[in-house]
């Protein structure tokens, strides 16, 4: 299996035991499914076929040994950050993390043609992220290690995605500010 960690914290984002592909050379993105669980249990959300799921899937339950979310965050205990919602917040935290990856890509002996090419690709991406009506779709998440304060890394974009009529969280990563661990 392969882990994915920022390159600047450390914090394991995600991993290949989720459905994934590359875009564009660009963005890594991953398939998640909302999930329950209990004490090691996986209860996949909306396979019960009781009207309400969630709340057969919990009886009888203490509440303190279940959780409920998308898989590849409670896998990689990813901690949500609302404070990305704001447009404002999110450009600025973009222009310092994109400039600490070409930082990076530079150190790793990329050349000057790659380098050009990712700011290129990644601008749009960025741009069509800021889309209003894909926007308010999106959630941010950070690993472990930065929420606790030790250094400033990638923040995972999840975009809520209608994929036959079926919402699919989709988590988004920038290649560049990854690098691959073997388990």
């Amino acid at each position: 299996m392969l882990i994915y960690k920022d390159v600047f914290t450390g914090d394991e984002l995600a991993s290949d035991s989720f459905p994934m592909k590359l875009v564009d050379d660009l963005i890594f993105e991953f398939k998640g499914k909302h999930v329950i669980r209990r004490e090691g249990e996986i209860v996949l959300a909306g396979s019960n076929p009781s009207e309400n799921p969630e709340e057969e899937a919990t009886d009888g339950v203490d509440d303190s040994s279940v959780q409920r979310g998308i898989d590849f965050v409670l896998n990689h205990n990813l901690q949500e950050m609302n404070c990305y919602e704001d447009t404002s917040i999110f450009k600025s935290y973009v222009k310092t993390f994109m400039k600490k990856v070409i930082e990076h890509m530079e150190k790793e002996g990329k050349s000057a043609d790659q380098v050009n090419d990712f700011k290129k690709k990644i601008q749009a991406w960025v741009v069509s992220l800021l889309a209003k009506d894909r926007f308010k779709n999106l959630a941010f998440y950070i690993g472990e290690r930065q929420a606790e304060g030790n250094g400033e890394g990638q923040v995972a974009i999840v975009e809520y995605r209608d994929v036959n009529g079926e919402e699919v969280p989709t988590l988004m990563l920038v290649k560049e500010g990854l690098e691959q661990e073997k388990c």
